[in-house]
């Protein structure tokens, strides 16, 4: 009798604690009702007036308690690490973890496929309709314009470590058929275009072999590894001297750009990146580095400039989507001058401040080189077309 009775009291403790423990949370739910609305929450539903929007409202209300449901955000971050932790899962598609340590982005959207952003860069990937007739227009326009750029599409980490994506994508990654590779060897082409492009996809995977081309956290590039395809590029486009000394460099453990995808997960690695004091290179970096054009780098938000006394006095323009940042670095070991401008918000410039900043940038035109830097997905995938469609030159003006 004496243990029944304790049992039923263990029971009902039992189930008085869990209530308490969501009680708690349920109260503080409560607090979403003075606060302003986040547009990135469900809304609270309006009281219904008729017998149809009365059926349709328990759907609503639970929506929105579970996006206001109290130590919501700690509840994520709980699941995040445990399953993380244990299983090497995470709580949205856009993240995978591969083989061997690394990670990669695996969907640009959280609605996106299984993959996606894999298989787009691998051997299934298909560029967009638009991409070639693009990359003509492109050629044409700047060649009529009196200019002569080249494009560096880079590769990406699945397709440069094939042997580090999940098991059942290896196949797929190991193979040099992919949509950039089709892309250069279809007729449709022009050999204008064809003859100033380089994807280095086979040399890539040779100089990760012994550099670092993509830190095992990062979607982007970073490491060492980019002054050797620095260094592949300038000989395939302008014969550039490379006699130059080594950047200094310095190691640090970063971030991954991965992170603000997994609440609760910190992922990190070590990151090798020039020393700018120390290889007498005066940096730039952010809105503030083209007073020039003033505004324009407001809007782009990403750009840089570098200053390299030592260097040959010559300049060189990098338009870019966002693996440009990390490239241009190691560029400035060539050049007096290198200015980039990552050209993803170009979109966003009114028509003045697109006018000046074609002024200012294809300024100067006998002492600069052009180079255009966008990674497989974004060279393929419309990201390049929609950057410098906007800011292409016009036709040069006539001598008098």
């Amino acid at each position: 009798m004496r243990p029944t009775v304790f049992a039923r009291i263990g029971r009902h403790t039992a189930k008085a604690i869990i209530i308490a423990l969501l009680a708690v949370p349920a109260c503080l739910s409560l607090r979403a009702l003075r606060l302003p609305d986040d547009p990135n929450l469900t809304p609270l539903p309006a009281r219904p007036h008729t017998f149809g929007e009365l059926v349709e409202l328990p759907p609503k209300v639970t929506a929105w308690v579970s996006d206001h449901f109290g130590f919501r955000a700690n509840f994520i971050m709980a699941d995040n690490i445990v399953r993380f932790k244990l299983f090497h899962e995470f709580p949205t598609v856009q993240v995978a973890y591969g083989q061997h340590g690394r990670y990669f982005m695996a969907a640009h959207a959280k609605n996106a496929g299984p993959y996606q952003a894999m298989t787009a860069v691998c051997g299934k990937g298909k560029a967009t309709d638009a991409t070639i007739p693009y990359l003509n227009k492109l050629f044409s326009t700047f060649h009529a314009a009196g200019l002569d750029p080249k494009l560096l599409v880079v590769a990406s980490s699945p397709a440069v470590y094939p042997q580090d994506v999940p098991r059942s994508l290896v196949a797929e990654c190991s193979s040099s058929d992919t949509a950039a590779a089709r892309v250069l060897a279809s007729p449709e082409l022009l050999p204008e275009a064809r003859q100033s492009i380089l994807y280095p996809l086979k040399e890539m995977r040779e100089i990760a072999k012994n550099t670092t081309l993509f830190p095992k956290t990062w979607f982007h590039w970073a490491g060492d590894g980019l002054d050797q395809v620095a260094r592949l590029s300038l000989t395939a486009f302008w014969q550039t001297p490379l006699d130059q000394p080594p950047l200094k460099v310095y190691k640090h453990i970063g971030d991954s750009d991965l992170g603000h995808m997994i609440i609760g997960i910190k992922l990190t690695s070590e990151l090798i990146e020039p020393n700018f004091e120390a290889s007498g290179i005066k940096p730039c970096f952010g809105p503030d580095c083209y007073p020039e054009i003033d505004g324009v780098g407001r809007v782009l938000g990403d750009i840089s400039r570098f200053h390299n006394p030592n260097a040959p006095k010559r300049r060189l323009l990098i338009l870019s989507d966002s693996f440009g940042q990390k490239a241009s670095q190691w560029y400035a070991r060539y050049y007096g001058e290198v200015e980039h401008f990552c050209t993803s918000h170009t979109a966003k410039l009114t028509a003045q401040q697109v006018e000046a900043m074609k002024a200012y940038i294809y300024r100067n035109r006998a002492d600069t080189d052009i180079l255009l830097l966008y990674h497989d997905g974004g060279a393929m995938y419309d990201v390049l077309r929609l950057g410098t469609e906007p800011i292409l030159p016009g036709a040069p003006a006539a001598k008098p």
